[in-house]
């Protein structure tokens, strides 16, 4: 069953002053408005509920086909998972889709009126920290308002409406018609022309960046080795593997009435199924005001003010804002960009100073990288808290009870670091990479064994081979074996180039495009 077909709104009506011009027979009135947190390291949108009766981290993503938890909302409840045949594809590629049992979800005032079973995402490249996807099957059952200047969406129901303008807002807006498609989804496609050429498009509250598909970038001339394409490194998200991302400026986009001249916007070459040409962003979001009016099979969208399109504006102000305000996943994100000259100059002393901050209010991807580096330059036992402080936000995550195991076994808590591990192994899938690392890690599978198990699928047995060997390293440098974790790390610098042998929170990421059921 699907989540929207079980879920109903049940609100006072709140009616809405109409404009002088609007027939009076026309009711149009706000039923909830959700105030928006940032979170993530894309900073993406997303609203408090909860699952299951505990609190819940919720990301309103109108590019999601359907309404999903991540496994770490699904280990968090102790949700017992089955397998549903299934995989969504995101700009990672594709992932498992596991099954779960949900008694209750609430989000503002709707809630389930009875439980039903909800896909798990089985696989992301950063493990994140909310619970849930609200896909645009529960976001678009009534028409949604989404302002990301004033932090909040609102949603409104309608009665007599249908010829009626609803332009609701002081700022000018442009009113764009919904086109015909045959998506399962009901998030709008539209019409918009890209350097006078027609392009399907549509808002998606989940990518972080306005982002042009690379076929359709293809239909327009561009040529992605051409000298006014630059690259822009990777995107990630569902899935293992990192898409790769160029931009270019498009002399004009044109919406409707609105025209945006010089616009720089990406143009991804994702690894799952885009069905559009155009995905606008948070970016544009950031600029507009936008009323999906479903009753009406319209868009109504108001420009705010700012930039439309900041694709190399690198740290903006809001940014910096919600970090300096306390907002720790905001703090984490500048900490990342500090720390890896991405957009703003490369500073160690900041990208530090933002991570520590992010660490003491609790961010967990900060948490597990103070404890990485804590082990990685011998203080084990300063590694342990940190380690564990992120393990406990994110029980899910598949690398760092590895780490924990390491620190561990190096303070001479070898018994502790096993029983542990054993604990993190029943909460993670048996056919899912890196769980033969742990099983090695525990005795249950020799090298042999692993190395086997890494090269099991050919699209990533370069990388899964990197890991094993450098985990394994890491394992024998642990048990005080410094010869035999040196012949491995050697192997590793051998084969592997620059690629790192050991997983971290991927400091490169970026929220895309979010998933897309198959």
């Amino acid at each position: 069953m699907k989540l929207a077909a079980a879920l109903a709104f049940a609100f006072s009506l709140l009616p809405l002053a109409c404009h002088a011009d609007e027939a009076p027979k026309c009711l149009y009135v706000e039923v909830a408005k959700l105030p928006i947190r940032y979170v993530g390291e894309g900073l993406a949108p997303a609203v408090d509920g909860s699952i299951n009766g505990m609190p819940a981290t919720m990301l309103v993503d109108t590019g999601a086909f359907e309404t999903q938890l991540t496994m770490n909302g699904a280990t968090r409840r102790d949700l017992a998972l089955h397998m549903t045949g299934r995989s969504a594809e995101g700009i990672g590629g594709w992932t498992r889709l596991y099954g779960a049992r949900v008694k209750e979800i609430v989000l503002g005032p709707t809630r389930t009126r009875r439980s039903s079973s909800l896909l798990v995402i089985g696989e992301a490249n950063l493990t994140p920290a909310f619970d849930a996807i609200v896909g645009a099957p529960f976001l678009l059952q009534a028409d949604l308002e989404v302002d990301l200047q004033a932090k909040q969406i609102r949603f409104f129901r309608e009665r007599d409406c249908d010829k009626t303008d609803l332009a609701i807002w002081k700022e000018d807006t442009i009113v764009v018609p919904f086109d015909f498609n045959s998506d399962t989804s009901p998030n709008p496609h539209f019409t918009v022309l890209v350097n006078g050429t027609k392009l399907d498009a549509i808002i998606d509250t989940g990518a972080h960046h306005t982002a042009m598909t690379a076929r359709a970038a293809k239909r327009l001339g561009i040529d992605l080795k051409g000298p006014d394409v630059k690259t822009a490194g990777y995107l990630v998200g569902v899935g293992s593997e990192r898409a790769p991302q160029w931009t270019t400026v498009f002399k004009t986009i044109k919406i409707a009435e609105e025209t945006i001249s010089d616009a720089e916007i990406g143009i991804l070459d994702s690894q799952g199924e885009i069905r559009t040409d155009l995905l606008l962003g948070q970016d544009f979001l950031r600029a507009h005001r936008v009323l999906f009016a479903m009753s009406q099979r319209k868009l109504y969208i108001a420009y705010t003010g700012g930039t439309p399109f900041t694709r190399s504006r690198g740290l903006e102000p809001w940014m910096r804002a919600e970090a300096e305000a306390g907002n720790p996943d905001a703090q984490y994100t500048v900490a990342m960009m500090y720390g890896n000259g991405r957009g703003v100059a490369r500073d160690k002393a900041q990208a530090d100073a933002w991570l520590e901050k992010a660490a003491a209010g609790g961010e967990p991807h900060a948490n597990l990288m103070i404890g990485r580096r804590l082990l990685q330059t011998g203080h084990a036992p300063d590694a342990i808290p940190k380690l564990q402080a992120g393990l406990d936000k994110l029980p899910a995550e598949r690398y760092a009870p590895l780490w924990l195991y390491n620190a561990r076994v190096r303070n001479g808590e070898a018994e502790l670091a096993k029983s542990e591990l054993q604990a993190s192994l029943k909460k993670q899938q048996d056919d899912d990479w890196p769980f033969p690392i742990a099983e090695f890690y525990l005795g249950k599978l020799d090298a042999a064994g692993l190395l086997d198990q890494a090269g099991k699928e050919p699209k990533t047995a370069r990388a899964h081979g990197c890991q094993a060997n450098g985990y394994m390293s890491e394992w024998h440098a642990a048990q005080g074996d410094k010869a035999r974790a040196e012949s491995l790390l050697a192997t590793v610098r051998a084969h592997c180039g620059t690629q790192k042998p050991t997983a971290a929170p991927n400091t490169d990421a970026v929220p895309g495009p979010e998933v897309k059921a198959s």
